[in-house]
This record gives structure tokens, C-alpha cells and sequence, in this order.
């Protein structure tokens, strides 16, 4: 097994989800796919959304077919992971690096790509759903928004790196990437029944014109603003900052935590001495504002940012983690009270924070959008969450001056720290209190005990597949999608660790031997396989009985992985 994932070439993903859609009417496992047609379109960034929610900067918007699978869901603004100098092995991202088993936990940050592969990430993804939303009709093609995140700091993001990746994506034309699209679609027009030669050439190449800045816990006020001021006046870039739940201070994050049952949250209190303070942040982010309006711009801020705390359960390896999902919830919309309060209603909010289908609405109706969800879609439903969550803003609109309803906000707050859906249960903690941490259980089996198809939806990665048998049903691993993120074992009923314990298809060779688990290669006209501890390559004919069974049917009911 690697944690290395594989970028699929832009016409094996079109091809992908061309069959699959033909073959199972689904996009990337998404079963319930979303229609946004009928919405109104808002304004923003310059641009139009049919639908003013999307996934957060993360393990959703890595990989193009993640994205990808995120549009048929629904989703129409797409943060895009944060991309930086460093990347990669060189940022030493321990494995497992997700829980999200109640309210989550991460060790994983920034991009895992370099800048320049994670920019042919985004244009294969943009290029496909230019296609895919006219090709299917589940929207306007011109209705949904790439917003770039960029981090740490003023040198690094002035690096040519970051710099190629930011001036890529505002003009994608010129990139080989971008002349790889254009020639697959024109090769393959007749594969579609509603795109043509003038539809393809008429794409437009500028995939973002908007970014997100997310900076360091401890990062000086001062370099926040230069390197916002640096995105605003010199990248001509409509800008949101991304603001910590530090900003309310030790005492109350504290109060509300152990008010709301988390009080086994382990919070450093010197990390809000480090932070940036409220009212630096007021003063800083006016300037800004101001900045930003001077030259037409759209100013913004994004709450929030993950907590950083304590790992004290073996939740996930090393010392500090950072928590997300319903916990966040009470402290960013206590942020965004604040910020609301400080700019009498006239600071456009972006939101993330513990969002899931029983509060965007209210968010919404607040004036807080867009809106960007990870936790919910890393639990069992998975992406079919974002779909219930798309439904419930389908009937709503927004006026074209964007005010914050302070008074809405503050009715939020008032009502958070009691709701059923965002303390900690007697039951939840006692399951917490019972826990081992990350689980290490293994199964050897290739058979499910409870095949509930959790790690098939709940993979940020679309990973893992459904192999249908004769007289069962098992599952089937895609290791090159993979980055052992751990996800799908928080996910396990039995439990296990499906990408570990599964049966693994291989992409190539190399591949196959850097890991141990059970799996199969295709090579030309042999298949390279390790089954019941022996490696061998034999023709399909030769394959033992129960393999050949399993590898005939995952090749005829998903044959855009053998191509």
C-alpha cells in the first residue's frame, strides 16, 4: 500500500465518468446527484453560483474526480486545497492523518501535490465539468466558482512556484494541460449528445479570479496583510483572509467548549496569546477592505480555520491535532457574531465550520455565504450528504447587496450552546471515554462482515468500489486514488481498515510492489496478483477461482479503471 496518489489523465476521467454515468447513473459513487438548474444565480466574485454551497479547502478538493464527484453533488463554489512551496513527503504528514468518528480531527494540511501538478488537478477538473454540467444538464456551465487558497507566507507565495500556479489558473490557455483537454474533447465529440467543436472552443480559460489566504496559527498581523494586500493590488484577485476561532479568546472558547461536553478538548491557551487578536484583526481587515473596494474588488473573510488542540485519546498520531466538524460549529458562528457586530453587517462572510443539513439554511438566511462543508462529507453518507444539504438552499435567494443579519446571527448564538445537534451525548461521550483512539483492528478477509458501504461513500478520495458476485457483494480498494488518510477505518462498522484489509487493485506494477496488500495488477495480457501470501502473473485463465470471479466482475461492472 502507498500513500502516493496517482493523477488520471484527463481522458481516462472523462472516460471514467462517461461510463460509469451510462453504466450505474452515478458520478464517482455519488447516487444522489443534484440538478441545479432551476436555482436562482447569485453573484459573486465576479462570477455566478447556482448554488451557494461547496466543499471546504481539503481532502474533497485535491484530486480533479473529487471536485468532480463534489458538482454532481451539488456543490457549485469549490475552495480549492491550499497549495505552497512545500509539498508532499517534505511536509511529513503522518498516516492515518483523518478521524472524524464524532466531531473530527486532522493532521493533514496543505496540498500533498506540488503547485504545478495541483494546477492540472484543477484544470482537468474545471474542463470537466464545463462538459459534464451542458452534457448531463445539471447546470449552467457558466454558474460555479474555483476559489484558489494559497498559503503560508509573503516569500513563499511571491514564489515562482506559487506565482505560475496563481497566473495558470487565472489564465489556463497557454498550460499543456489545458491543450491535453481541449484535444481529447475535440477527438471525442462523438461520444456526447450535447457538446460540439463551437461549444468546446468557446471554454473559457480563466479557471479562478478569487482566492482564500490561510496562514499559520501564530502568523504576525503585519504578514497577513502584506500578503493579502500583495493578492488584492498586484494579482488583482478577489480575496478573502481566513480567520482563526482564536479570535474570541482563551476564556470563552474554554467556557463554551466545557458548557457543550467537550471539556475533554485539550486547548493551549498559548496559542491564543500567539494568534492574531480581534481588535488587530478589525483594524487590519477595514485597511483592507477599504484596499480592496478602492480598485472594484470584492474584500471578504473566511470563517473559520480548524482549532488546533491536544492529541490526549489516540486519536491520530503526534502531539496536536486540529478539530473540525460540530464542536467548530458554536465557535465559528460566535466569530462570525463578532466580525458582524465590528462591521455593522458589511463584511462579506465566507463559511465553514461545522455546517451540515439542520444549519445552512439559517447560516444562509443570515446573508452568510458562500458556504464550504468537509466534516459531514467524511461520515458515512459521504457526498450523498452535500446533496441534502444543496436541497435545502435550492428554494432560497439573496439580495444583491450583501449585509449580514446581525440580529439572525445573534439569535444563532444565543441558541447554540443548548442544541441537541451540537453538544456531546451522554452516549457519545461514553463512547469517546471507551475508545482505544484510532482503531488498529484488522481483517484479513476480503469478505465484509456488514457490507453498509460506509468507505465506499465516506472516501474523500472515491477509493474504494462495489464488486457485485453471483451470491455477494464485497468491496474492492483503488489504491492508485489513495493516500491512507484513514478515513474509511473511522468509517468501518466491523471494523476494519478497508484500505489496508481490502482487495486491492493496482495501477501499474510499481505499485503493486510497494505494497502487501491482497490485490491485482493488469499487465498487458497477465495479471500480476498476491492472493493467500503468494505472488504470481498468469493469464486471466490461470487465476484462482475465486480471484478470477472477483477480477471478471470488477472489470465488466467498472471497466474505466482497465483502460
Amino acid at each position: 500500500m502507498s500513500d502516493v496518489m496517482n493523477a488520471i489523465p484527463f481522458g481516462r476521467l472523462m472516460n471514467h465518468i462517461l461510463e460509469e454515468y451510462r453504466l450505474h447513473h452515478t458520478i464517482f459513487n455519488v447516487s444522489k446527484i443534484i440538478d441545479c438548474t432551476a436555482n436562482q444565480q447569485l453573484s459573486i466574485m465576479g462570477s455566478q453560483i447556482e448554488n451557494p454551497i461547496g466543499p471546504a479547502a481539503g481532502p474533497h478538493t485535491q484530486l480533479a474526480q473529487n471536485i468532480v464527484a463534489c458538482y454532481a453533488a451539488g456543490g457549485r463554489f469549490f475552495e480549492l486545497k491550499t497549495i505552497q512551496q512545500i509539498y508532499g513527503e517534505d511536509l511529513g504528514i503522518p498516516r492515518p492523518c483523518i478521524n472524524s468518528r464524532d466531531e473530527a480531527y486532522n493532521v493533514e494540511w496543505s496540498a500533498e501535490y506540488s503547485a504545478d501538478k495541483a494546477m492540472e488537478e484543477y484544470i482537468k477538473a474545471w474542463y470537466a465539468l464545463k462538459l459534464i454540467s451542458r452534457e448531463f444538464g445539471l447546470g449552467d456551465p457558466d454558474a460555479f466558482v474555483f476559489n484558489m487558497s494559497v498559503g503560508y507566507n509573503l516569500e513563499g507565495i511571491k514564489s515562482k512556484t506559487v506565482d505560475d500556479f496563481i497566473e495558470g489558473l487565472k489564465n489556463a490557455g497557454n498550460t499543456s494541460i489545458w491543450a491535453e483537454c481541449e484535444a481529447w474533447s475535440l477527438n471525442n465529440l462523438a461520444r456526447f449528445k450535447n457538446i460540439d467543436a463551437a461549444y468546446v472552443g468557446q471554454i473559457p480559460s480563466q479557471v479562478s479570479q478569487s482566492v482564500t489566504l490561510s496562514t499559520m496559527h501564530g502568523c504576525p498581523a503585519d504578514e497577513i496583510e502584506a500578503i493579502t494586500s500583495y493578492l488584492i493590488e498586484e494579482k488583482r484577485l478577489y480575496t478573502c483572509v481566513k480567520c482563526n476561532p482564536t479570535l474570541l479568546g482563551y476564556e470563552l472558547v474554554r467556557k463554551t467548549l466545557d458548557k457543550m461536553g467537550y471539556d475533554y478538548i485539550a486547548v493551549d491557551d498559548q496559542q491564543f496569546k500567539v494568534d492574531l487578536q480581534f481588535n488587530q484583526a478589525v483594524s487590519m481587515l477595514s485597511r483592507l477592505q477599504n484596499k480592496a473596494k478602492a480598485i472594484g474588488l470584492d474584500f471578504g473573510v473566511k470563517l473559520s480555520n480548524t482549532l488546533p488542540v491536544k492529541v490526549n485519546n489516540n486519536e491520530l498520531p503526534g502531539e496536536q491535532m486540529y478539530m473540525s466538524g460540530k464542536s467548530l460549529y458554536p465557535l465559528t458562528i460566535m466569530v462570525a457574531e463578532k466580525i458582524s457586530e465590528a462591521f455593522d453587517g458589511k463584511m462579506l462572510i465566507s463559511y465553514s465550520g461545522g455546517v451540515d443539513k439542520d444549519n445552512v439554511a439559517e447560516i444562509f438566511q443570515c446573508g452568510i455565504w458562500p458556504i464550504t462543508v468537509c466534516t459531514v462529507l467524511l461520515k458515512g453518507l459521504g457526498l450523498d450528504q452535500m446533496a441534502v444539504i444543496s436541497e435545502k438552499l435550492s428554494g432560497f435567494s439573496s439580495s444583491e447587496e450583501r449585509l449580514t443579519d446581525i440580529k439572525s446571527v445573534k439569535d444563532i448564538v444565543g441558541n447554540v450552546t443548548t442544541d441537541k445537534h451540537y453538544i456531546k451525548s451522554e452516549a457519545a461521550r461514553k463512547k469517546y471515554n471507551e475508545s482505544p483512539g484510532f482503531t488498529n483492528q484488522r481483517d484479513d478477509s476480503i469478505y465484509c462482515k456488514a457490507l453498509c458501504k460506509n468507505c465506499v461513500r465516506a472516501c474523500p478520495n472515491r477509493a474504494n468500489e462495489i464488486v457485485e458476485l453471483v451470491d455477494t457483494k464485497l468491496i474492492v480498494h483503488i489504491d492508485g486514488s489513495c493516500n491512507e488518510c484513514g478515513n474509511c477505518a473511522c468509517n468501518c462498522v466491523e471494523p476494519c481498515q478497508p484500505y489496508l484489509d481490502r482487495l486491492t487493485f493496482f495501477d501499474s506494477g510499481a505499485d503493486f510492489h510497494q505494497s502487501k496488500n491482497q490485490g491485482f495488477c493488469q499487465l498487458g495480457d497477465q495479471w500480476l496478483v498476491r492472493w493467500e501470501n503468494t505472488e504470481s502473473q498468469m493469464e486471466f485463465d490461470s487465476l484462482p477461482e475465486t480471484l478470477k470471479g472477483v477480477v471478471g466482475a470488477f472489470n465488466e461492472q467498472h471497466p474505466y479503471y482497465l483502460i
